[in-house]
């Protein structure tokens, strides 16, 4: 649980998106937002804010250690309120077991002089691709 937060926090898979107001609204701050106005939140930037995650740099899943969530507003990685992924929790879940079920068979290590190089746009991934070596463990 605590890596999965953790990687999501510094790499959410949308790293910025636009709503649009739909009527007039005021935001929790007391700011107006008239209608059609277009707001855009950076999940990227919001998972790396110093007054929200000491040392946001850092990759340090102690932080969600027991299972904290901060909340989905300010960490908006599945959105939040009515707007919430539907499959947050499946995707989650999915992935859990998926990391479980690959670091119980195999040790992953980096592939000398491989680093991880990303590619922003409307989602993050992984320029080349990140080359590893899996090794079998032993039973």
């Amino acid at each position: 649980h605590a890596v999965v937060g953790e990687a999501l926090r510094l790499f959410p898979p949308v790293a910025a998106d636009v709503k649009c107001a739909a009527k007039d609204d005021v935001l929790p701050d007391g700011t107006f937002v008239p209608e059609g106005t277009e707001v855009a939140f950076l999940a990227y930037a919001m998972g790396r804010d110093p007054d929200l995650f000491p040392d946001p740099t850092e990759f340090k899943p102690s932080r969600w250690i027991p299972f904290k969530t901060p909340s989905y507003f300010d960490l908006p990685v599945f959105q939040a309120g009515p707007r919430i992924c539907l499959g947050m929790n499946m995707a989650l879940f999915a992935v859990k077991v998926q990391a479980a079920l690959l670091v119980q068979s195999f040790d992953v290590k980096l592939a000398p002089g491989a680093s991880a190089k990303y590619k922003l746009g409307p989602t993050i991934a992984l320029k080349d691709g990140l080359p590893v070596y899996l090794r079998p463990r032993q039973q």
